[in-house]
Formats: C-alpha cells, structure tokens, sequence
C-alpha cells in the first residue's frame, strides 16, 4: 500500500486533486489509479490531478491527469490553484511563482487579498470564422490554442432548428451544451485527439458568458481557464470586446482575462479568478 497527503483544491469550480511529492520524490500514478482517485463515488472526486515534482529550472514540475486518466495538456484553473497552494507553503520567491508545466515556465502571482493571477504564453495558433457541420447545421466557428485546444463557438451562430437556419440561439436557455459539445469534441476535423469545446454569448465589450465541455473529463464542467482565455482572444479578434474581459462561468465564479497588443503582438496575457484550498487528507492507493 501507498499512502499519499493530498489536497482537494478548486478553480471557479474547476476542482483537482493536488498532490504534493517536491520533497517525497519520484512517484508514479498509473491510469487506473488516477481514474479512481477522481472518481466521484469510489475516490476523492475531481475533474483532474496535479502532482507536484522538483524541478531543476523552476521551482517544481507539475503533471496533469484528466479524470479519465489521460495526460492533460495546459490546465488554467489547476495552475491558479498551484500559485495558491505554493504561496501558502511559502515557496514564493519575490512575490512570484515559477512552475514548469508540460514543456513550459509559467509564473503566478498572489496579490494581497487579491485572486492568484496566472501568466500564459500568447496563443500558438489562432483561426477565425470557418465552418463546422454538427447539430444536422453548418455554422460558423472558432479555434485557439491556448496551451490547451480550444473550439470556440457563439450560440448566436447556432440555429435552434436545422429547417429554419435563419432562427439562431438567442441565450443558453435549452442551448444542447452536453449533446452539441460532446459531438463537436469527437468531431472528425479534429481527430485523433480532439478539443475542448467553449459555448459562449458575448453581453458587452468587456463581458461574456461561457459555458465549456472539455475533453479528458468527457463532460461539461464548471469552469475552464484556457478556454476562457481562448474566448477572450477570439472574441477580441472578431471586434466584438476590449481587456479586460470577465467571463461568467456555469459556476457563476468571473474568470478576468487581461492582456495588451504591442507592435501587433499579444504579450502580458493574463488570468485571474478565484482558488480555494477545500480540504486535505490522506490516501491510500
């Protein structure tokens, strides 16, 4: 038997098992093992786990799991849990996290009394206004790589009935959030790995309400950090708001994207919102 510290932390709703293993060493979790601890019924229940390691370039290494067991990519609301988390242990150095994650350097920051603030990198790739054929309807889409794969899609742009293509959904009221992004997440465009999918609908040029089915928890979750990050980008493309821009959440937490265009460039990109230390424990697996 292993038995491991852990904490139950979440981002906006975003919730992860975090586990710490800087000063324990190398450990390894197998599949079977990470789909067991986030089960909701069997183990502690999360959407992922984040597992600490040292690290010789920045202050540790983080691995991610989804919660059905597969290697995460970038995970926004995991990271201000992180920067949360490490600033209480006081791992902080002048008034600043640094943390490897998959093969980047990422910084965080605790304002006092404030939210934890993460630090990305500008978007790999960004692809405005082509067509996707889901829902028996053809409409229009949006993609941005946000350190996670990110579909980006305005309910405005979805007919409610493919027989009337001119009648589009006005709000998320009956808006097939699970049925549409389910489908739109195995979409053959993007096969073999597939997205993360963000329903939005734009309230003015400094709010949106988002709503996101993400890949690797094969649901609907609560909240999702790159894919607010990536709507904010998008939408800023499209003309349609201005940073910083406040994202409702289904958890009805704001996540606040900050970023500036300099030289045409997108730099100082930034989110905020809310993180929480639940609850600890120990584990045996």
């Amino acid at each position: 038997m292993r038995y491991f510290n852990f904490c139950k932390v979440n981002g906006a709703g975003n919730d992860f098992i975090l586990i710490d293993l800087i000063s324990r060493g190398e450990e390894s979790f197998s599949r079977e093992e990470v789909i067991h601890l986030c089960d909701r019924r069997k183990g502690i229940g999360a959407d992922g786990l984040l597992i600490l390691y040292p690290a010789q370039d920045a202050g540790f290494f983080v691995d991610f799991y989804n919660a059905d067991g597969s290697n995460g990519s970038l995970c926004g609301n995991g990271a201000r849990c992180i920067i949360k988390y490490a600033f209480e242990q006081g791992m902080d150095r002048d008034g600043e996290v640094r943390f490897q994650f998959g093969e980047k350097i990422y910084r965080g920051e605790l304002p006092n009394g404030g939210e934890p603030v993460f630090h990305l990198n500008r978007p790999a790739r960004l692809k405005k206004g082509f067509k996707i054929k889901a829902h028996n309807s053809l409409f229009t889409a949006h993609f941005c790589d946000t350190g996670s794969p990110h579909l980006i899609v305005d309910i405005n742009d979805v007919p409610v009935d493919h027989r009337y293509p001119g009648k589009t959904f006005s709000d998320f009221t009956g808006f097939p959030v699970d049925g549409l992004g389910r489908e739109l997440r195995c979409h053959p465009d993007f096969a073999p790995q597939g997205l993360n999918v963000n329903f939005i609908k734009t309230v003015d040029e400094h709010n949106l309400i988002i709503r996101t089915w993400e890949r690797g928890v094969e649901g609907e979750t609560d909240a999702c950090g790159t894919g607010s990050t990536a709507a904010a980008i998008v939408m800023f493309a499209l003309g349609k708001v201005i940073p910083p821009v406040k994202l409702l959440t289904k958890s009805g937490d704001t996540l606040i994207i900050n970023f500036e265009i300099l030289d045409n460039k997108l730099e100082n990109l930034s989110l905020t919102g809310p993180a929480e230390i639940n609850f600890r424990g120990t584990v045996e697996l």
